[in-house]
């Protein structure tokens, strides 16, 4: 499936059952004739992407550069020493705020929990890398839009792993990598204890992305493709598609191609692509990068969020774009970092108009410690997401890079 749709899928459907912002009459739920947009216009990822405005196209290494671009699993840090290295990460993500998470226009009131995380692992080995990267959310959809009640109550889970493989040709100047995407997306209906499984679907994407580094200077630019994928003929279990716990269920999902590009800038006392000597690049420096996202049509989707109110509000009939700008600025060397950034969320709704994001993050070195020749230096980060009717904030810890 398209880069992220499974994780960005579940936080997209946060807002279900939403009281309207302004009167709007949207055509019922007839027929299985239908597919639901997989889209969501907000940015996901690990809270160093989220911080810097959602830019990580050119920026990405290791782990976390896998979730949007293939091409950073073979992407070593400039500290990086001899043949082999590796990389983790561990990320989480909940909204405080999300009254219109998918930005369809219609404000939400009722009660919902989503929680989004996200994790992976790389291997670098002689130009090579290989990368598992996961992501897995949980959201409770208030169907109705009345909190004080239990009944229509949906809630969205999702699980998604991808598999990347990447190399690094001409001297590291240029790294092509390929990634494969497994994801299952189920939706189920909870009263109490009770739960009945609507629907689920499964299904598999390409992805490709190249980036390059010219040896002993300051900038990066990277490129990735995502193909459009169709679920079809979504898995029923134990109910009627025609009528499953009172739904008219899909009959497709739709998952429209992206394109993206990105440029980063870094100035500190020394050149950026080059490997150094130490176990960490302990300099003030500051780092700039930009990306543009396209995203591609779906001629006859509808919206997630007014799946649950079982009304069609028809979207991503034509593409969107995106711009995105960051910056990351290392104001005391080995100890903190701050982010800042913004960027533009198209509304995939006819009705409804884009809106503009801030974002801020912070990371801090908490301690070091060493296990036999290895030296480790611990952090923990956070950041936030803020733009009109959506508040993100997310949490980390991992090893200072």
């Amino acid at each position: 499936m398209r880069p992220g749709w499974i994780a960005v899928l579940a936080v997209a459907a946060a807002a279900a059952g939403a009281g309207e912002a302004r009167a709007q009459d949207y055509d019922p739920i007839t027929s299985r004739d239908y597919g639901l947009d997989l889209y969501h216009g907000g940015a996901l990822g690990s809270v160093r992407i989220v911080g810097m405005g959602g830019t990580t196209i050119a920026v990405g290494e290791g782990s976390a550069g896998t979730l949007a671009n293939p091409a950073s699993a073979a992407v070593r840090q400039t500290t990086s020493q001899g043949n082999w290295d590796w990389d983790f990460h561990l990320d989480g993500m909940s909204e405080v705020y999300p009254s219109d998470f998918d930005n369809n226009g219609h404000v939400g009131t009722a009660a919902f929990d989503t929680t989004v995380a996200t994790g992976g692992l790389a291997g670098m080995l002689e130009g090579w890398g290989l990368a598992i990267v996961g992501t897995t959310a949980t959201t409770t959809i208030d169907a109705d839009g009345d909190p004080d009640t239990g009944d229509d109550v949906l809630e969205a889970q999702a699980e998604q792993i991808k598999l990347a493989l990447a190399y690094e040709i001409l001297d590291r100047t240029w790294t092509v990598g390929v990634g494969l995407r497994l994801g299952q997306f189920q939706i189920e209906r909870v009263e109490g204890l009770r739960r009945t499984g609507l629907f689920s679907i499964s299904g598999t994407g390409l992805e490709l992305g190249g980036l390059w580094r010219p040896p002993r200077t300051d900038w990066r630019v990277g490129a990735a493709l995502s193909l459009p994928v169709t679920g079809a003929s979504p898995d029923v279990e134990n109910c009627d598609p025609d009528d499953c716990e009172g739904y008219i269920l899909p009959e497709r999902i739709e998952v429209p191609w992206v394109i993206a590009a990105g440029v980063a800038w870094r100035w500190a006392p020394t050149r950026w692509n080059q490997q150094v000597p130490t176990l960490y690049r302990d300099e003030r420096s500051v780092l700039l990068a930009a990306d543009l996202v396209i995203t591609g049509a779906v001629p006859d989707a509808y919206g997630l969020e007014k799946f649950g109110e079982k009304e069609l509000q028809p979207s991503g009939r034509s593409a969107v774009v995106s711009l995105r700008a960051g910056a990351e600025y290392e104001a005391l060397p080995g100890r903190l970092r701050v982010r800042g950034g913004s960027y533009w969320e198209p509304s995939r709704f006819a009705d409804a108009s884009g809106r503009l994001h801030g974002t801020l993050g912070v990371e801090v070195s908490l301690f070091q410690f060493r296990v036999w020749r290895w030296t480790y230096r611990v952090r923990i980060s956070g950041t936030g997401d803020l733009a009109p009717r959506y508040f993100n904030v997310g949490a980390s810890i991992g090893f200072w890079h």
